[in-house]
């Protein structure tokens, strides 16, 4: 059977994790019956808890409670031997963090990665991740990346080297900048010969709309597949057709050409006429 991948593209209730659990639930149960190669499903960013009341996160939670609603959902993962993506609040040894978790299909959490670049409504009330997020699966390694860590080339460059085969991007990026994660979603495939699978959320927080436009790319930076309307629902594409190299045999090769050691120099040539 083909193996498949899936950017799910959903809207969450704000603070309320039991519901936001059972949603997940669901749309895997779902996603699983009408496409049963569907090996594994990225979620958006903070999709167990929402993005607005984040300063009750601390007050109203603690590590254990959230553990309790990602167990149920890697109990699906089990049940359905698939994996998930899932973004929520993580409690770490400096703070509050912005956090993915990578479910296996043993029903268990496998990795946390946490947001390194947030941005200026987020800092008030998590602290920054200090470390790459890189998950080894049976079918290929996984790097991650948390809506803003996007639109910085060198955190993908730094995965790409470490040899990650596919960028998981979980997002809540808002409108009217559809063109600008278009642009981070693509550049950082393109730049790195790695395809990306990007899931975004939808629906308003905090008086802003969600972009949606989740969409799942080739090493070239092409779409693969995506949702343009805005909606709920999941775009897929075949893992081994995100893999193929054959489309960029004979074009672009900037990993193997990286020449890091003159990027951040200060002493910046000048020509002299």
């Amino acid at each position: 059977m083909k193996k498949y991948v899936a950017a799910v593209q959903m809207d969450c209730i704000s603070g309320n994790m039991k519901e936001n659990t059972r949603h997940m639930v669901h749309l895997l149960e779902k996603m699983k019956k009408e496409n049963p190669g569907i090996v594994l499903a990225v979620f958006p960013e903070m999709a167990l808890y929402g993005y607005e009341k984040l300063e009750e996160i601390s007050v109203r939670y603690q590590q254990q409670e959230i553990a309790k609603y990602l167990e149920e959902i890697a109990a699906t993962c089990e049940s359905l031997q698939l994996n998930a993506v899932v973004g929520a609040p993580y409690f770490g040894k400096a703070g509050l963090e912005n956090a993915l978790y990578f479910l296996n299909t043993q029903g268990k959490v496998q990795h946390v990665y946490s947001k390194m670049h947030l941005i200026e409504a987020e800092r008030n009330v998590f602290v920054p991740g200090n470390s790459y997020g890189i998950c080894s699966t049976s079918w290929g390694k996984i790097g991650f990346l948390i809506c803003w860590d996007s639109a910085f080339p060198e955190t993908a460059s730094v995965y790409a080297r470490a040899g990650v085969e596919v960028l998981v991007v979980s997002a809540a990026w808002e409108s009217p900048y559809e063109r600008q994660l278009e642009l981070a979603v693509c550049g950082r495939s393109f730049d790195n010969d790695v395809p990306v699978i990007a899931s975004n959320r939808i629906g308003k927080s905090d008086g802003l709309r969600l972009a949606g436009q989740s969409m799942i790319t080739d090493c070239l930076g092409n779409i693969l597949a995506r949702e343009t309307q805005d909606r709920e629902n999941y775009v897929t594409a075949e893992w081994e057709q995100m893999l193929s190299k054959e489309k960029r045999q004979g074009f672009g090769s900037q990993i193997e050409e990286l020449k890091e050691e003159s990027y951040f120099q200060e002493n910046i040539c000048t020509y002299v006429v």
